[in-house]
């Protein structure tokens, strides 16, 4: 069996999650049975939400093992410390793959260490067959420091759709939709992949999916501006960075560079099979 361990969590949203899910669809188109493992119940219900199967929740990294055995191969993407047990999980294993989804790198010995963003991503390729229209902001899953709130005046009279993260705090909708047209729920993730022209968004992992499947994407440095790996990683991939939400001007950008950000997934399957 394969296990697709995906850190989730309030604070850090569902990134993890996105990636997993686009490997778990990749093994199902060819025939690879794998299951998913995820840190609380909202991840869970939204993953079933997604067309994932119902995943395992299990407390930490550390707890991989409770649910695995020897003879299992392990996906592991996950900010969290390797540490303690973790580092033994190559030699017990059959196969660790740990996806670095940072800029910094990752020693994990034993492990096959994947830099998700070094050399393309890792992204779910859509079947989309449908004209697009509109333009929507996700600013992400979760909220935690409030920085859309004290940000608020920049989307006002913008004619903006916003994506309700799943993590965001209850209150904030009512003052939310008073600055946008429309509110998505996040269980229409990857239907609003599909039906809007532009997407205006504050998380790399969702550019990039999105740009991948043929969306115009800018990536709005909402809070502070990228640091130096992101901001090339963006350039290269074409997609737009701004500071400033009231520069963007929407045009079709996607042509020069869709056909040419490569899955990392691919890579994943072959490590499996051999």
């Amino acid at each position: 069996m394969i296990y697709l361990y995906a850190y989730t969590n309030h604070k850090d949203g569902l990134d993890n999650l996105r990636r997993v899910a686009a490997i778990y669809f990749k093994m199902r188109e060819k025939k690879i049975d794998c299951e998913i493992l995820v840190n609380e119940y909202r991840a869970q219900l939204i993953a079933k939400d997604w067309g994932l199967p119902l995943a395992t929740t299990i407390e930490t990294i550390k707890d991989i093992d409770a649910v695995a055995t020897i003879e299992d191969t392990i996906i592991i993407d996950s900010l969290e410390k390797l540490e303690g047990k973790v580092l033994t999980y190559p030699d017990y294993f059959k196969k660790v793959i740990y996806l670095n989804s940072c800029f910094d790198n990752i020693e994990f010995k034993g492990a096959e260490v994947i830099d998700i963003y070094k050399d393309g991503a890792i992204f779910r390729e859509l079947n989309i067959d449908r004209n697009r229209e509109g333009t929507i902001y996700i600013f992400g899953d979760s909220d935690y420091n409030k920085i859309i709130l004290k940000n608020l005046e920049n989307f006002k009279n913008k004619e903006l759709d916003f994506y309700w993260g799943l993590y965001f705090f209850v209150k904030y909708e009512d003052e939310i939709g008073k600055y946008f047209s429309k509110i998505i729920e996040s269980e229409d993730y990857y239907e609003l992949i599909g039906i809007y022209e532009n997407i205006v968004t504050s998380s790399i992992n969702i550019a990039v999916e999105a740009k991948a499947n043929g969306a115009n994407v800018y990536f709005f440095a909402i809070d502070n501006k990228l640091d130096e790996d992101r901001s090339k990683l963006l350039d290269k991939m074409g997609i737009t960075e701004t500071l400033d939400i009231n520069t963007i001007t929407y045009t079709n950008n996607t042509k020069s560079f869709i056909k040419n950000i490569n899955n990392n997934i691919n890579r994943i399957i072959s490590i499996i099979d051999n």
